[in-house]
């Protein structure tokens, strides 16, 4: 970075950071956009462009979390819990050959436990979590979908609070995080402006500070790498072949402002991305497969900017 950069990226970066953190206090006191007003009518919300046809919707999830381009999302909630919140498993396992439901308390999204298709026998028809009396928000994570997938009914304290939810399901499913950069505006430029010096200059952070802003709400199964990239710059990968008999490798590319640019799994050992079209960050992340598996060992990861 030249000095004439440092002039204005640091000091408008440090700017970019406090207007994050100020406008996320802002949305966790505005809950009610994003979580059920009662118990009564608790559904299922698949994160789709209906869901974010509101303004504040987007701007939610932007403060938020970095797009899982790669599976099919939903939440829902807030749920009271008194003691036990039990989940309909059998809608799960049919739906998805890969699947994660976390339990996080809203607005915060604190992560509090999390089944998957890892941890669950394919046999178990309901699985109850032991919960601490409060209110809870789920998120839904499907991988290696179906045609057509189905959100589990869920019971608090032994009550039905929310009804199964069918939909069809196209691979083309998540075609529409292209069309979110189109609503860029200002207030986006400003939310997550620092994100790129962040991730430029991370080996000089603490790495955990780096993770918790970067990554708010991971998927505690997923190992993630990821960085920023200047116009031009390639990625290059170098990957054991042992990688892929245990994980799915997933690439995302996004925008400085953090929306969607471009997806794919990555199945070859040797792979290179296209150029980067200007400043834009990337995460990479792999996924689990089986619940018996090889220990994952970091030297089957080379990744490279070149």
């Amino acid at each position: 970075m030249s000095f004439l950069e440092i002039l204005w990226e640091i000091p408008l970066s440090c700017l970019s950071f406090l207007f994050s953190r100020v406008l996320r206090f802002v949305m966790q006191t505005l809950g009610r956009f994003y979580t059920a007003p009662s118990q009564q009518n608790l559904e299922w919300q698949l994160i789709c462009a209906e869901f974010f046809a509101k303004p504040i919707k987007l701007l939610w999830a932007m403060t938020r979390a970095r797009w899982n381009l790669h599976a099919i999302v939903a939440i829902v909630g807030s749920i009271e819990v008194k003691e036990s919140l039990s989940i309909d498993i059998a809608s799960a396992q049919k739906s998805a050959k890969s699947w994660t439901i976390v339990v996080y308390t809203p607005p915060s999204f604190n992560t509090i436990t999390s089944i998957s298709s890892l941890t669950i026998s394919e046999e178990t028809q309901w699985q109850s979590l032991q919960l601490k009396p409060g209110k809870y928000l789920l998120g839904l994570r499907y991988y290696h979908w179906s045609e057509q997938v189905e959100f589990p009914a869920i019971k608090a304290d032994g009550v039905k609070v929310v009804e199964a939810k069918t939909i069809n399901a196209p691979k083309d499913i998540n075609k529409f995080y292209y069309d979110l950069i189109k609503r860029k505006n200002f207030i986006h430029v400003c939310l997550n402006y620092y994100v790129f010096n962040l991730l430029r200059f991370k080996q000089w952070l603490p790495q955990k500070f780096v993770e918790k802003v970067f990554l708010p709400v991971p998927n505690p199964e997923t190992k993630f790498y990821f960085g920023a990239l200047k116009a031009g710059e390639i990625l290059q990968f170098k990957l054991d072949s042992l990688l892929f008999n245990n994980y799915d490798v997933y690439f995302s590319l996004y925008s400085r402002e953090c929306f969607a640019l471009e997806w794919y799994p990555i199945t070859e050992q040797e792979k290179s991305t296209s150029p980067s079209p200007g400043k834009c960050l990337y995460v990479v992340r792999i996924h689990q497969k089986f619940p018996q598996q090889e220990a994952f060992i970091s030297d089957w990861v080379s990744i490279t900017v070149v």
